[in-house]
């Protein structure tokens, strides 16, 4: 079979699915619109069993003819709370929300592989499970459809798949890695408490701005000095209020910051660190310092077996010199982690870059995708499935 020749066929409707989902994009866990649009698609095409997983989060089969395996396909549905500066003419008409992370492209072509898939049922044996999750850029969205038991009750998948966009390869070609994909993702608040008074008599008060940038600091060295050089970690801090007046001594100052691992220890050892560094530290300066850290997503890891058929069907579907190898995992989260916890699984990346172009990152609001590649991200999910349940 000739899928890319099939793709070709449903990418017109994947453009204006797409258009579509971008001008009316709808933050996490707010997809009412987006999922009500995904659900009458489905019901259109024929898919089968269409309904709801959670609040916002859709699910629909396509049964083949012969009994057989049942294998997942994943997309991602939320947009961010960022304004768009593009000029494409289906820009987005809601203020402050876009989809900058190119989860409308997901949604789309993941649609596009159920509507390619609904006319080959006689080739599926078995049935392709079509995940349309809500709340990625939160990290709740994948544990919401797996509490509402899709993936041990209702036609539990034996394996599952997912593709993200990703502007910094060409558009059609597909980005790939054996093993960790994605690195953990997790937050943490620090609090540093030190002595309200005056400006002008700092020896009488205790100052939290300046015992915060000691700990600031300190926490940066973690990843230099106690993290081995060959593992991967990040920790950043993305907010930091403090401070009423120039003239007066604050008697606190508020934190946030992310931690970023591949390696499941490291993610315990600055579990572990951070809070020691960041008292410790205050401590020496006469401050108090208190830490909380929210577990968000774990690292995302490619099951070796479904890497290889990945693979092996890429170079079938889309050709070898269109396969781009990573050689670094992201750093950035990704809660289909979640899933692949629990199920062999496989993420791989869409390029979406214009050639010869200034391509915006993923989160900008100057992000635009080059089009042509959604051929590509169809082939490629639907000549996965009818390679499972062949």
């Amino acid at each position: 079979m000739d899928l890319l020749k099939l793709a070709s066929s449903v990418v017109g409707d994947v453009t204006a699915w797409r258009h579509h989902l971008h001008a009316h994009p709808e933050l996490s866990g707010q997809e009412v619109e987006t999922s009500a649009f995904v659900e009458r698609m489905l019901r259109e095409m024929g898919a089968d069993e269409v309904r709801r997983a959670g609040k916002t989060g859709v699910v629909a089969l396509v049964r083949g003819v012969r009994p057989g395996p049942v294998f997942g396909l994943r997309a991602d549905m939320d947009a961010l709370p960022v304004p768009e500066l593009t000029d494409v003419e289906f820009k987005s008409q809601h203020e402050n929300v876009m989809h900058a992370c190119g989860h409308d492209v997901h949604t789309a072509v993941l649609l596009g592989a159920v509507k390619a898939l609904c006319g080959v049922r006689d080739r599926i044996r078995g049935a392709v499970k079509f995940f349309f999750q809500p709340a990625e850029e939160t990290g709740r969205g994948a544990k919401e459809m797996i509490a509402a038991g899709e993936l041990d009750e209702k036609d539990p998948p034996a394996c599952v798949a997912a593709l993200h966009v990703f502007p910094g390869i060409p558009a059609g070609t597909l980005g790939v890695r054996r093993g960790a994909f994605n690195a953990s993702s997790d937050t943490f608040s620090l609090d540093v408490i030190g002595r309200q008074g005056h400006g002008a008599y700092p020896d009488l008060c205790i100052d939290p701005i300046a015992v915060g940038a000691q700990v600031i600091t300190a926490l940066q060295q973690l990843v230099s000095r106690e993290v081995a050089p060959q593992d991967s970690a990040v920790v950043t801090i993305g907010t930091i209020h403090g401070g009423v007046r120039s003239n007066i001594i604050a008697p606190d100052v508020k934190m946030t910051g992310t931690i970023r691992t591949v390696d499941p220890r490291v993610r315990e050892h600055l579990f572990e660190a951070i809070p020691r560094v960041a008292r410790l530290t205050a401590e020496a300066l006469r401050a108090c310092a208190g830490v909380e850290i929210r577990e968000g997503t774990p690292a995302l890891v490619n099951d070796v077996g479904m890497f290889d058929r990945l693979v092996a069907v890429a170079e079938r579907v889309v050709g070898k010199d269109r396969i781009v190898a990573f050689e670094n995992c992201s750093m950035g989260g990704e809660d289909f982690a979640f899933f692949t916890e629990r199920v062999p699984g496989v993420m791989f990346r869409l390029g979406v870059g214009f050639r010869d172009k200034d391509n915006a990152p993923l989160h900008s609001s100057c992000f635009k995708v080059d089009e042509s590649a959604f051929a590509y991200g169809v082939a490629a999910l639907a000549g996965l499935a009818l390679d499972v349940c062949r």
